[in-house]
Order: structure tokens, then C-alpha cells, then sequence
């Protein structure tokens, strides 16, 4: 058993037990940390895939309000664990003052069904080590699962979009944080690596069409771990140059909403939807009576031009003056 406590009110706990009574257990191990309130998900999982029939987190009983956020991880760990096949009761919380109380406590727990050690290296990030954790107990598990739903709140899951409300507008790929949503730079295309999703809900706010949704749920197959293509669509063409510039589906409900807008309603003004930006500027500069517009603008003129036109007169008087020679006296 792994007894995990903090440097300060756990220590002095383990102290007092040292001297004052028979000590921890010899199948306890412990384990400090600057503070208990900080343990998360990876170390709790990856503890019981190291091997820890139980976890016990020892708390200071005067900090109960701030194992708040402790209780909602060992919860969904809790939750992973029965999920898969575990029995419960591998995670808690020690809140206790009294060092007989703890002592009677450790020595009364009831052992847990063992699970085959890991040897995998928790390298990497928090995400990478749950991960790691999380494969390993998937392998051993009594009754694994494929996918295995979770409480609301869970940093694990995925996001089901209504493909026939959504525009690939791609707001939702700009507000990801962890880029599990992503676009194409050569064509209108979504995907979304659940692997990498961790349901913080930006996208589903971000959604103009509100068409998300998130699904908390842990994926144990290959493919959480790769890209999956949601929505694609060939790009719209420009109506007057046939260069692709969005998504069909997006100009479509554009032309759609603005159907009825005044400011669209002359001849012509809904097409522009369909141009992309350099045809639209054009195509309103054409338009007859357009209040920007402006007579054809005059070549510039250089040096040559204005030699040239000194020189016209000149010439001119040259000519004269060799017709009037030629006449006859």
C-alpha cells in the first residue's frame, strides 16, 4: 500500500507513530509530496499500475476544504477502475489528527486483488503518464471495454458533431487548446484526435451553429489516437474567376441568413457571396452608378511627352516656312 502525505502535518503524523507506537504497517510505503491537495489523476492511476493495492492520501484534517478538488480525482479514478473490472475501495482520503486512528486505520484494511506491476517509464507530461496508466490497466484488466463512459466534467472524451448543421466554419479548430480539432490547408476538412481532447467545452461555445456536443468517455482503441476526418466537402469555386476561396456549405448559409437582409436586396448583390474577395471589389466597382467610382484614369505622363510636345510646334513652323520657300516668286 502506498501512503502518500505532505511534508508537514503528514511527517509529524508518521513521526509520532515511529515513537510513540508500533509504526507504519511494513506493507505501507510512504511517499511525501509538498502538498496532498496537489495529487492528480496520473499519480493515482499510475500508482495502482506500479502495483498499489490501495492508495491513501493522508490530509490535514484543518485543510478539508481544500481536498475538494482531491475528492473529484480519486472519484473518476475510482470510476476508470470499476469500469475495467477493478473492485472499488483502492483510493482515500485520511482526514484524521489523531495518530491511533490512523494506525488502527492501516492496519485494518482489507487487501485488494493484485494487479501485474508495470515497467513502463512515466516520461513526458500529465496526459502522457495518465495515458500510460491507462493502457497498462486497460491490458490487465478483469473486464476491459472498449469504451468506457465517464461523469460529466471528465478530461477524457469526445465531441459529436451534427455533421448536417455544421458549415466548417472552423471556429471551433482556432479555440482548441490542445489542437485535438483540426483543419486542412488544402481542402475543407475537420478532424478530431480524441486522444488529445481533454472536454473543456470551447469549441461546443464557440460553435456559431451550435452543433457540438461533448461525450466524456475513455477510447482505449487505436483509433482515440488518431485523426479522424468528421466533416469534408469539396471547396465553393469563385462564380466569375473559378478560383476555390470556402467551404460550399459555409457560403450556403451565408446566402442563406442574409436572404432577406435590405442591404442585399438589388440585383446581383447576393452573387458577390459567391466571389471570392478580389472578384467582389471588382464586381462592385462594375456596378452602374456606383457612388466610388470614377473616370478612366489618364496615363501618366513623362519627360518624352512633354519634349515631345514642345517639339510639335517647332516642326510645325518648319513645315510652313519649307511650303512657303517652295512657292513661286
Amino acid at each position: 500500500m502506498l501512503l502518500i502525505h505532505d511534508t508537514g502535518h503528514g511527517e509529524q503524523m508518521i513521526d509520532v507513530l515511529a515513537r510513540a507506537g508500533a509504526g507504519l504497517p511494513a506493507r505501507v510505503l510512504p511517499f511525501a509530496v509538498n502538498e496532498v491537495s496537489q495529487v492528480g489523476l496520473e499519480a493515482l492511476l499510475g500508482a495502482v499500475a506500479y502495483g498499489a493495492a490501495r492508495v491513501l492520501l493522508l490530509a490535514d484534517p484543518r485543510k478539508a476544504d481544500e481536498t475538494e478538488g482531491l475528492a473529484g480525482q480519486i472519484e473518476l479514478a475510482e470510476a476508470v477502475l470499476g469500469g475495467l473490472g477493478y473492485d472499488g475501495g483502492r483510493l482515500e482520503i485520511l482526514n484524521e489528527a489523531d495518530p491511533d486512528t490512523v494506525a488502527a486505520r492501516l492496519t485494518g484494511l482489507s487487501p485488494r486483488a493484485e494487479i501485474p506491476r508495470a515497467s513502463f517509464l512515466a516520461l513526458g507530461g500529465k496526459r502522457e503518464a495518465i495515458n500510460l496508466a491507462l493502457r497498462h490497466l486497460h491490458q490487465h484488466a478483469p473486464a476491459p471495454v472498449d469504451h468506457l463512459a465517464l461523469p460529466a466534467g471528465a478530461p477524457f472524451g469526445a465531441v459529436e458533431v451534427r455533421i448536417d448543421g455544421c458549415t466548417l466554419c472552423l471556429s471551433c479548430v482556432g479555440a482548441c487548446p490542445m489542437a485535438a480539432l483540426k483543419d486542412n490547408p488544402d481542402k475543407p476538412q475537420l478532424s478530431f484526435t480524441e486522444a488529445s481532447c481533454v472536454q473543456c467545452g470551447l469549441c461546443q461555445a464557440t460553435c456559431p451553429e451550435k452543433v457540438m456536443a461533448l461525450a466524456p468517455r475513455l477510447n482505449f482503441t487505436d483509433a482515440a489516437r488518431r485523426a479522424q476526418v468528421v466533416k469534408e466537402e469539396e471547396p465553393f469555386e469563385c462564380i466569375r474567376c473559378g478560383k476555390p476561396f470556402a467551404a460550399r456549405s459555409t457560403i450556403e448559409k451565408i446566402q442563406e441568413k442574409l436572404a432577406g437582409n435590405p442591404m442585399f436586396s438589388q440585383p446581383g448583390a447576393l452573387d458577390r457571396l459567391k466571389m471570392c474577395e478580389d472578384c467582389r471589389v471588382v464586381d462592385m466597382m462594375e456596378e452602374p452608378n456606383q457612388p466610388l467610382a470614377h473616370k478612366e484614369r489618364p496615363l501618366p505622363r513623362t519627360t518624352d511627352d512633354y519634349l515631345r510636345e514642345r517639339e510639335e510646334p517647332r516642326q510645325q513652323a518648319r513645315e510652313i516656312e519649307e511650303a512657303r520657300n517652295k512657292k513661286p516668286h
